[in-house]
């Protein structure tokens, strides 16, 4: 019987670990705001991004004329286990302009369309819960969305041994649920607001490689709503749960191979 017993306890501690590795209640985590280095036509960025939970990034911005941003990002998260997961695909697609400010400065903003579809299944209790009364939520999500962004960025040298970049962004998304469901019943909550404010450092050496960053970069999405109106429905405020997301990743510049 103890035997029994001790193997339960593992089985529950298996699972509070891999959804404590999940980090979040929400079905829905977004794509990061956008904060390019371009200062004028013909400049891309080419970014790729991984988060700890195995969560993937990537995007492509492009300024075909002076002062003119076109961009695309899509995300990917797959796989996880039986008990506790979290899968995610999404893309989107946005137009923005920016400004040379000068001294390293640009400024700029963005807006875009998008969508995707995802799938999050934790279990809905603490560890000392006896393993009989364990409760598991699975929800399943498809979303479209419209975004806007404004974003500021500099680049200088850094002690005489590269390049540091350093920048913020803040993202006004209005989230539109096509479905919404939890065990396959549907969640009433057809479309929320979403403040994400970003901020990012990064690194490279010119005279090694002067066409390759590294980036470290942590968003912190939330809804204004989420403590008031969200209290009314837990399956809701899970839905609308903020949550800070760290990356970290690599920026390549596909006009700096000549230099």
């Amino acid at each position: 019987m103890l035997q029994v017993y001790s193997i339960k306890r593992l089985r529950r501690a298996s699972v509070a670990v891999a959804g404590a590795m999940l980090a979040s209640c929400s079905v829905y985590a977004p794509l990061q705001p956008a904060a390019p280095l371009i200062r004028q036509k013909g400049q891309a960025e080419v970014a790729a991004s991984a988060y700890i939970n195995g969560r993937l990034e990537s995007s492509v911005t492009y300024s075909p004329v002076n002062n003119l941003l076109v961009r695309v990002t899509g995300g990917l998260k797959t796989g996880g286990g039986d008990s506790s997961y979290f899968r995610i695909r999404q893309l989107e697609a946005g137009v923005g302009t920016y400004r040379d400010l000068g001294n390293g400065w640009v400024i700029g903003g963005l807006a875009g369309y998008g969508g995707g579809k995802s799938s999050r299944r934790f279990e809905d209790g603490g560890f000392e819960a006896r393993w009989d009364t364990v409760r598991f939520r699975s929800y399943a999500a498809k979303f479209q969305k419209l975004h806007a962004e404004v974003y500021v960025v500099r680049d200088e040298s850094w002690l005489n041994a590269g390049r540091l970049g350093y920048g913020a962004s803040v993202r006004l998304a209005q989230v539109r649920f096509i479905s919404l469901t939890d065990q396959g019943a549907p969640v009433p909550l057809r479309q929320m607001t979403r403040l994400e404010p970003m901020a990012f450092i990064s690194f490279s050496n010119p005279d090694a490689f002067p066409w390759l960053q590294l980036r470290l970069t942590s968003s912190l999405p939330m809804s204004p709503d989420e403590r008031s109106q969200a209290s009314l429905d837990e399956r809701i405020r899970n839905t609308k749960e903020g949550r800070l997301f760290t990356s970290l990743g690599f920026t390549i510049y596909p006009h700096r191979f000549r230099e």
